[in-house]
Parts: C-alpha cells; sequence; structure tokens
C-alpha cells in the first residue's frame, strides 16, 4: 500500500523512500545481524558488613518519621553510622553531606534517588535546626 508523504510542520520529509528507514516489529529486532543485544543485569551489591552501631539505632529513632533514613541505613548502613556519630557536632555536617552528595572519587557509582532523596531531607532538617539554634 502507497501512503503519500506525510507533511509535517517543520518542513521535513520523514517518509520512507527519502530517509531509507523501513519500520520493523520488535520481534524483527531481536532476530537477524542487527538483533538486540541483551545485557545481563548488574551484580547485586555486596551487604554492608557490620549493619547499625547502637547509637545510630537510637539516632534514627529520635528522628521524626518523616526524616528516618531508613532506606540509607538499609543499604549504607555505614553511611547512617556515620551520620549518627557527627550529628551531635553539626559543624561538621555540612562538610560531609559535600562529600556524599559531591563526591568526585573515580568509579563511584552514586546514590539511588531514594538515598539521595533522605540524604537531602536529612541536610534541610540540619539547616533547620542550625537556623533555630542560631536565633
Amino acid at each position: 500500500m502507497n501512503r503519500p508523504p506525510r507533511s509535517s510542520n517543520f518542513g521535513f520529509d520523514f517518509s520512507p523512500s527519502q530517509t531509507g528507514w523501513m519500520a520493523t516489529a520488535p520481534s524483527a529486532l531481536m532476530d537477524g545481524p542487527h538483533r538486540l543485544q541483551h545485557r545481563p543485569p548488574p551484580p547485586k551489591r555486596a551487604v554492608q558488613l557490620g549493619g547499625l552501631s547502637g547509637i545510630a539505632e537510637e539516632w534514627l529513632a529520635s528522628l521524626p518519621p518523616r526524616y528516618q533514613p531508613l532506606t540509607t541505613a538499609q543499604r549504607h548502613p555505614h553511611v547512617v553510622n556515620r551520620l549518627a556519630a557527627l550529628w551531635e557536632r553539626p559543624l561538621h555536617l555540612p562538610a560531609y553531606f559535600d562529600e556524599l552528595l559531591l563526591s568526585d572519587r573515580p568509579g563511584r557509582a552514586g546514590f539511588t534517588f531514594e538515598v539521595l532523596t533522605e540524604l537531602g531531607d536529612l541536610r534541610s532538617l540540619l539547616e533547620l535546626a542550625m537556623h533555630r539554634a542560631r536565633q
């Protein structure tokens, strides 16, 4: 079936005869020399050794529920342990948050969105507490 080329608002003719492309069903992409290469799933992360310290567990419980970094505690207990240890010395925390969120170390994959959100929320809570302390 021959269709007339579609006109576009931008003056380009994207008809197959002009571009050389042809529509392909997804199944056609799976067969033949140009088939899609399926990558294996990424390896699972190793379980963090050590878990949460007692200080970190107490610190988590002391936070308002909205600010408790439970995903971070599960996936990166060493981060929560350090946050709990530094929380009583708030002047050191901004530098630690910068180190976590703006790391320039090579080979780092970065945090997931959930962890980044929790860390951002904690940073906001810290800034609010520091602002109130100055008043």
